[in-house]
C-alpha cells in the first residue's frame, strides 16, 4: 500500500522538529546524571565522616603436628597400605634379601666344599641388619601429642594444641570495660592501614614477636556500632576495623600495661566463640583456614 502524498509530506515536515528537541531532552538527561553523581558523592563523604577506622591483626601460630586421623581415615589408610603391598613389585632391597636366603641356603648344602680360610668369615646378611633397626626401634620413644601446657591448660603458652592452629587474643580495657579483642589499634594519617595493624602487634605487645603479614589487603573486616550515648560523644556511627593475617614466627608476647593490656591467651579458632562472642567469632571464621 502507498502512502498519499498529503501524508508524506506531513511526515517529512514533522522530522525537523523531533531533531530540533531532541537535544534539550539530552541536555536534562546529562544535568539530572550530573546532579545524581554530585549528591551520591556528598552522601559518601557525609557518611565516611562518621565512622572511624582501625587496623587489627590476627596472628596465628600454625600447627607444629599433624592432626589425629579420624576412623574414617585410618581405615583408609590400612586398606590403601595392604592395597599397595599386594599390588606392588618387589624393592631392591627385597630382591637382595631373597637372593641372599637362596645364596645362604646353597652354602649350607655345600659347606664342605667350602675352603677352610671362609667358612668363618663374618658376613652381616639382611637378617642380621633388620634385627638391629628393630633395636633402634625399640629404643626411641616419640614425644608425647599432649605437652605440659596443655596439661595445665596454659592459654598463655604457644605450645599448647599443637596439631591445631592458635590465634592472639588480648584483654583490654575500654571505656572501662574489659574485653578480648585482636590487637587493634586506631588508623593513624600518614601510615597504610597494614602498618597500622602491624603497630596494633608491636605496641601491646612488645617488639620481640616475630611475624609475617600476609599482604597488604585485609583478610576481612568488621563494622562495631556504637551505642547512642557513645555517638554522641565521638560523633561517629562506630568503628570499621580492617583485619590482616600474620604469621606467628617466634618469641614472647610482653603486654604493654600502659595501652591497658591485662592478658594475652593463644586459643585455637574453636575457642575463640567464648572469647570474643557469637558475632565476632563468626566474621573471624570466615577468612580461618583450619
Amino acid at each position: 500500500m502507498k502512502m498519499s502524498s498529503s501524508r508524506t509530506q506531513a511526515v517529512l515536515a514533522a522530522i525537523p522538529k523531533l531533531i530540533k528537541h531532541r537535544p534539550s531532552c539530552l541536555v536534562r538527561a546529562s544535568q539530572h546524571r550530573n546532579y545524581s553523581q554530585s549528591s551520591a558523592a556528598k552522601t559518601t563523604e557525609a557518611t565516611a565522616e562518621k565512622w572511624g577506622l582501625a587496623g587489627a591483626l590476627y596472628l596465628e601460630r600454625l600447627p607444629v603436628i599433624t592432626p589425629k586421623m579420624t576412623r574414617l581415615e585410618q581405615e583408609y589408610k590400612e586398606y590403601k597400605l595392604q592395597q599397595e603391598v599386594e599390588q606392588s613389585l618387589l624393592s631392591e632391597y627385597e630382591i637382595t634379601k631373597k637372593e641372599e636366603e637362596e645364596r645362604l641356603a646353597i652354602q649350607k648344602k655345600n659347606v664342605l666344599d667350602t675352603p677352610l680360610h671362609l667358612r668363618n668369615i663374618p658376613i652381616q646378611t639382611m637378617q642380621d641388619k633388620e634385627e638391629l633397626w628393630s633395636k633402634e626401634l625399640a629404643q626411641f620413644t616419640p614425644a608425647d601429642r599432649e605437652t605440659e601446657a596443655d596439661k595445665s591448660n596454659d592459654v598463655r603458652s604457644t605450645d599448647r594444641k599443637l596439631d591445631q592452629s592458635l590465634v592472639l587474643l588480648l584483654k583490654q580495657v575500654v571505656d572501662g570495660k574489659e574485653w578480648w579483642y585482636l590487637p587493634t589499634m586506631n588508623y593513624t594519617p600518614g601510615l597504610s592501614m597494614r602498618e597500622v595493624a602491624e603497630q596494633a602487634l608491636t605496641s601491646n605487645c612488645g617488639t620481640d614477636l616475630k611475624f609475617r603479614v600476609f599482604g597488604n589487603a585485609p583478610s576481612g573486616y568488621q563494622i562495631k556500632n556504637y551505642g547512642r550515648e557513645k555517638r554522641e560523644e565521638t560523633k561517629l556511627n562506630g568503628h570499621k576495623i580492617f583485619i590482616y593475617k600474620a604469621e606467628y614466627r617466634g618469641g614472647p608476647v610482653i603486654p604493654n600495661e600502659d595501652n591497658s593490656v591485662l592478658d594475652y591467651a593463644w586459643v585455637t579458632p574453636k575457642e575463640l566463640r567464648q572469647y570474643l562472642g557469637r558475632t565476632t567469632s563468626r566474621v573471624l571464621n570466615k577468612f580461618i583456614i583450619y
